[in-house]
């Protein structure tokens, strides 16, 4: 008798000892690769043919901030109707980037759903890109106004997110001597 009420309460107990940790609410992992800037640099350095994808606007690809090196601008909202131009690479390693992770990952849960199992996202977008010191790829035009460094020299960069460009100062050339007036003539020793 005394042996039908322990197994019951054995049953009961073993969770408890045995796999607490299968009761425990498991973090929430997304079901696809997140890269950091420096990391995703790297791959596209040894991938030189890998399809890279901007989620953003044409405005904003396009804007201050740029866009990152042979990236092909596809916005989200677009993304569902274009699947067949990018459907080539849909077995190979693709390069997914927005501004934020937001919009980043629904453009992931689009590609995973369509077939792209080896489609990656840039953690923090071009956003995170920039702060990295990575450069990105400047519209004609905006090279102009690019935020070039206090001393003037050395590459262009964009404006990092939140920042403001300075005004390029030009320096001015001293007017042309009135006419009538000619400069002294030097003297030769």
């Amino acid at each position: 008798m005394m042996r039908s009420r322990v197994v019951p309460l054995l049953v009961l107990t073993l969770p408890l000892f045995a796999g607490c940790s299968h009761f425990r609410r498991q973090a929430q992992r997304p079901p696809f690769k997140k890269l950091s800037p420096p990391i995703a640099y790297e791959m596209m350095r040894d991938s030189p043919e890998m399809l890279i994808l901007d989620l953003r606007p044409p405005q904003e690809y396009n804007g201050p901030t740029g866009h990152i090196r042979r990236a092909q601008n596809i916005p989200l909202e677009r993304l569902p109707y274009r699947l067949l131009e990018i459907g080539s690479f849909r077995e190979d390693t693709v390069l997914v980037y927005c501004g934020a992770d937001a919009c980043g990952e629904k453009g992931m849960a689009i590609l995973k759903a369509s077939g792209f199992e080896d489609a990656v996202l840039l953690d923090g977008g071009i956003d995170a890109w920039i702060r990295k010191g990575f450069k990105t790829v400047l519209p004609g035009g905006l090279e102009e106004r690019a935020r070039q460094p206090v001393d003037g020299k050395g590459p262009l960069r964009p404006a990092r997110p939140g920042e403001i460009a300075p005004q390029q100062k030009k320096p001015v050339e001293p007017p042309p001597p009135p006419p009538g007036r000619l400069a002294a003539p030097r003297r030769i020793s």
